[in-house]
């Protein structure tokens, strides 16, 4: 009898050892099933960088326009590249300019700005911020840069910069209260004779 109880134990302890490793096995493959669905999943985002281009020969302001169109919250800012040059093509400047840049934009969306000089995008070059309003009502924020540069007449001279612009992350919440919102950044550049 002792030996019929000690086989009885054996073969239930054999079968519920492989129960066991098969309950195993199957909870490490629903598992990683699951790890490798996921790990095809990707989000992608895609950032649109316009580039602007300013020719200043003259003593004169110039201006031109980014329209930020379908700009969803994120952790990383939107990067837009412009440059300031004295030449363009077999046109050059006759004279030394000194030139300043100064941003208006709508107060549409609820974003912030900063101006970064060639490719160090740790410096906020942007010197103060101010808010002004129309005739309509209509409210615009004014970026002023306090950084006047020069551009010689005997080189052929351009001076890249980044806009950087922050959509923050804490309103992809109400996204039904910015979708269709346009925003349009006004860049001009104010150049003068070098005295």
């Amino acid at each position: 009898m002792k030996e019929l109880l000690n086989n009885f134990d054996r073969k239930m302890l054999f079968r519920l050892l492989i129960l066991s490793c098969m309950v195993i096995i199957t909870m490490l493959s629903v598992r990683h099933f699951k790890f490798t669905e996921s790990k095809y999943e990707t989000r992608t985002e895609v950032e649109i960088v316009p580039t602007i281009a300013f020719f200043i020969a003259d003593v004169k302001s110039y201006n031109d326009s980014i329209k930020l169109e379908e700009i969803v919250p994120r952790s990383t800012p939107y990067l837009y590249s412009f440059t300031v040059s004295n030449f363009q093509g077999d046109k050059k400047a006759n004279v030394d300019l000194t030139y300043s840049i100064e941003f208006i934009t709508t107060t549409n969306l609820p974003l912030n700005y900063k101006l970064y000089r060639g490719n160090d995008l740790e410096h906020d070059i942007t010197s103060s911020t101010s808010y002004t309003t129309d005739d309509d009502g209509m409210y615009y924020k004014r970026l002023y840069i306090s950084e006047v540069s020069t551009l010689r007449y005997n080189a052929e001279n351009t001076d890249t910069y980044v806009l950087s612009v922050e959509y923050p992350l804490t309103y992809q919440n109400n996204p039904d209260d910015y979708s269709g919102v346009v925003e349009l950044i006004e860049i001009y550049v104010h150049a003068e004779q070098e005295v």
